[in-house]
């Protein structure tokens, strides 16, 4: 429940919305991948590569 706050008080919401409905995931998963959770498929990586094009995340991780 407390993440869900944090998703819906962002200042980048929209921004993990966006991503969540381009790859049909939920804006929390964006918002976990963009804080540090672990990648455990490709459109993981995708969804964190998309966060780094837009600013959210430095750099992705090899681990």
């Amino acid at each position: 429940m407390n993440s869900l706050w944090k998703v819906w008080f962002s200042k980048r919401r929209r921004i993990y919305l966006q991503i969540a409905r381009k790859y049909r995931t939920t804006p929390w998963r964006v918002y976990h991948l963009g804080h540090g959770g672990f990648s455990k498929n490709k459109k993981d990586i995708k969804i964190l590569e998309e966060l780094q094009q837009y600013g959210v995340i430095s750099q992705i991780y090899p681990w």
